[in-house]
């Protein structure tokens, strides 16, 4: 396919780069920003000039939206929200005008609302599975919400198809040589929040490369996440222990299990997590490229 990969200049955006090409696709990478290495042909454009995407997804037939405020703190509130969803917008509108058949747009876990509530409230249940209810009140988390539900229009009105990825925290580091010693021994408000969930940037990139050919039809928003937590401890004791008294969770589970249900991704795209800390820090381990 000629994929059109926002953000491609980010640090998802790179691995994004290497999984499509790897698997034969033609890959046009578009930021603001160029990048340090180019993996393939580079535009500088900025998304919030509808111009600009039109321009860049004249031939496209596929879609990869990573580029976005990554974070509530990174920007004033105003600009983190405004400029993700008119990024979001122009992408989609672009892509329904110009018959672009598949897009995939990078959202995240904050769209639930936990991990950067000023307090943190009980979730309804866990493993958190895409029919929980998503309440976020922080910037960046409603400009993944706005975005999921601007899919859902569009995929009303056009015949696209679209993924949205409710990514967790992305491990870039294939090695993972600092969770031993800061990972695992400091853990914060957005780490509890986040229920310890992540995802190592290869499986992510995989992600998005399966949601681009995946046998589904209108907008599906997907779980996406490694299988276990980011801690050594069993996840039951860290629920109990970190999170606000009545919140539901199995009991009877062992093991360090991950509190993001991926079981929608790995049954219509064919996802499966294939990195992640158990594997690169087990003995004799060494990092998959």
């Amino acid at each position: 396919m000629r994929v059109v990969v926002t953000g491609g200049s980010g640090r998802l955006g790179g691995f994004v780069i290497r999984e499509l090409l790897d698997h034969g696709h033609d890959v046009l990478s578009l930021d603001r920003a160029r990048p340090a290495a180019p993996l393939c042909t580079a535009w500088e454009a900025e998304l919030t000039r509808s111009g600009d995407v039109y321009q860049a997804l004249a031939r496209a037939e596929g879609v990869v939206h990573l580029a976005a405020y990554q974070a509530p703190d990174l920007a004033p509130d105003t600009e983190t929200f405004t400029n993700n969803v008119a990024a979001t917008y122009n992408v989609l509108k672009a892509a329904a005008d110009l018959r672009v058949s598949r897009v995939v747009l990078a959202s995240s876990i904050a769209a639930y609302g936990f991990i950067y509530a000023p307090a943190l409230w009980a979730p309804e249940y866990l493993p958190l599975d895409e029919q929980h209810p998503c309440r976020p009140v922080d910037p960046y988390g409603l400009s993944k919400l706005v975005g999921e539900q601007l899919a859902d229009a569009f995929a009303r009105l056009a015949p696209l198809t679209i993924a949205s990825l409710r990514l967790p925290g992305i491990q870039f580091d294939p090695t993972y040589a600092d969770w031993p010693a800061q990972r695992w021994q400091t853990i914060t408000r957005r780490a509890i929040g986040g229920f310890f969930t992540y995802i190592d940037a290869r499986d992510a990139a995989a992600a998005c490369r399966l949601a681009l050919t995946a046998p589904f039809a209108g907008h599906e928003v997907f779980n996406v996440a490694a299988p276990t937590s980011t801690m050594r401890e069993p996840t039951t004791e860290l629920l109990a222990r970190y999170l606000p008294p009545g919140t539901r969770f199995p009991t009877d589970r062992t093991g360090n299990w991950s509190a993001l249900d991926s079981a929608k991704a790995a049954r219509v795209l064919g996802f499966e997590a294939r990195y992640g800390w158990p594997q690169a820090l087990s003995p004799g381990a060494s990092a998959a490229p």
